[in-house]
């Protein structure tokens, strides 16, 4: 498996701010189209632009704990161990790692 780097969490944090980029870009050119959307077509537009950025915030998410070896990605064994005393969990069997 892979081992992800900060570098790796900085370019997934840059790939969210896409989505700024993405809602300007619509403003634009709902604003300046030649032929006005439809409600349709403008709310097609938004609920895109919302799965998008769920997908970039759950990849985000995903790479933070990678990154910093947490949740599922922990492997330390004193982490776990503290863990297990705090929560009284497991990891359960199948984790990645």
């Amino acid at each position: 498996m892979k081992k992800y780097t900060q570098s790796d969490l900085e370019d997934t944090i840059h790939a969210a701010w896409q989505t700024a980029d993405d809602l300007k870009l619509f403003y634009e050119h709902y604003g300046n189209a030649p032929r006005p959307m439809t409600e349709d077509e403008v709310s097609n537009m938004l609920l895109g632009l919302y799965s998008l950025h769920e997908m970039r915030s759950q990849k985000l998410h995903d790479m933070m704990c990678r990154v910093f070896e947490l949740d599922k990605y922990c492997t330390d064994p004193k982490k776990l161990a503290a863990r297990e005393e705090l929560f009284g969990t497991k990891p359960k069997k199948g984790s990645k790692k």
